[in-house]
């Protein structure tokens, strides 16, 4: 008995010395960022957060990059994740413009939940400034649509999340709808195992197809499978796509101190013109936006059926807020002459006879009001006699 005890704990030691021998294995093989950038997003300073979104808009931490440039992946676990039941064969471009392919046909994957995540985005102060791009090639990235393989032997890579173990083989030649040619091949092989799997999408062959007609047709042959983020082909790129004057304004918003309840409460005015204030509430966020470091003022002059609501937002410690603002205010400037650009964006109903305006004041705060028997340019005189340049 003595013996075997001893037997047993000998192999206790030597799995035990194993087991921090794959740790530190794992540890070395940590793939690595192959470029460096400067300013914000220079990892060196401090790691740097990788997230991804899910379908209902819950952002997920994928993990990070270190001070050294290694990528540490921690990836949630599956029932942490909610997924997305989608034609499975479309994240592989088998799909309608397939030769001969019933997109309507039942197949063994229609109740298979899985997603892709392309790219994986790197988070600071708390916006998305860049993306890591997993490629062959770093050549890759710097195209207009980042991940576009053009030339035999180049590839591209991302996460896939799927819902169980499967076996999935496939394969389809893509027919343009506009002309009828072939234009790609596209093969699938793939062993998946439940949970996270890195995917390869390798371009093998591009080819010139004649037509009777001579109409030279380009016919790309694409394979996919499994790969792994270690794999030394695989180049890890980031790639930054806010401007270095964007992040500064980012970086100075996210560490401003809030507007307090008690800042926003003694600011407000009592009247703004002949409407007098009727409701004043902090904490309560417009529709459809989360950020709650805001006031909410109704004014109103019942005689004349005039009333304004409007919520003040502090963008501070939340500067991602201002984006969806700020592509509005691009989408209504685009084209105009500088003589022609408003400070505001507003829109009428004439049936409701109600004025909606947005506001940016500077890069910190944020007006949204709606008017009621008001018009658009004499609600944008009320909330100028608001003097909003008074608050922090």
């Amino acid at each position: 008995m003595k013996i075997r005890a001893q037997i047993l704990c000998l192999l206790f030691l030597c799995q035990l010395q194993f087991c921090k021998a794959q740790k530190s294995q794992s540890t070395n093989a940590l793939p690595k960022v192959e470029n460096r950038l400067k300013g914000g997003l220079d990892y060196t300073h401090e790691a740097l957060e990788l997230v991804q979104r899910q379908v209902d808009g819950k952002e997920i931490s994928l993990g990070k990059i270190n001070t050294d440039g290694t990528i540490q992946f921690n990836l949630p676990e599956f029932d942490s994740i909610p997924l997305i039941l989608n034609k499975f064969q479309n994240w592989f471009s088998i799909d309608s413009d397939c030769k001969d392919r019933d997109v309507f046909a039942e197949t063994p994957f229609d109740d298979v939940s899985s997603y892709k995540y392309d790219p994986i985005f790197i988070k600071k102060y708390g916006v998305n400034i860049a993306a890591l791009y997993p490629v062959s090639d770093e050549k890759i990235v710097s195209r207009n649509n980042n991940q576009r393989a053009i030339l035999p032997a180049e590839a591209t890579y991302f996460w896939f999340y799927i819902d169980r173990d499967i076996t999935y083989k496939d394969d389809c030649i893509k027919i343009s709808n506009r002309t009828g040619d072939a234009y790609a091949k596209i093969s699938a092989n793939i062993k998946f195992e439940k949970g996270w799997n890195f995917i390869e999408e390798n371009l093998v062959d591009v080819q010139d197809v004649v037509q009777d007609d001579s109409q030279t047709t380009t016919v790309r042959t694409i394979e996919f499978k499994r790969s792994s983020p270690e794999n030394k082909k695989v180049k890890w790129i980031i790639k930054q796509f806010k401007k270095d004057e964007e992040i500064q304004v980012l970086k100075k918003l996210y560490n401003l101190t809030p507007i307090s309840k008690e800042q926003f409460e003694t600011w407000a005015p009592n009247k703004l013109g002949d409407l007098s204030l009727t409701t004043k509430e902090y904490g309560n966020p417009p529709k459809g936006r989360k950020n709650k470091n805001n006031i909410h003022l109704i004014y109103a002059n019942e005689s004349q059926k005039k009333e304004i609501d409007l919520y003040v937002v502090d963008f501070s410690k939340s500067p991602g807020d201002a984006e969806m603002i700020d592509f509005a205010y691009a989408m209504e400037n685009d084209g105009k002459e500088e003589k022609d650009i408003k400070p505001y964006i507003t829109q009428y109903n004439e049936r409701e006879k109600i004025a909606q305006l947005w506001y940016k004041v500077g890069d910190r705060m944020f007006v949204e009001a709606s008017g009621a028997n008001i018009n658009a340019e004499d609600l944008w005189g009320y909330i100028k006699k608001m003097k909003l340049e008074k608050l922090p």
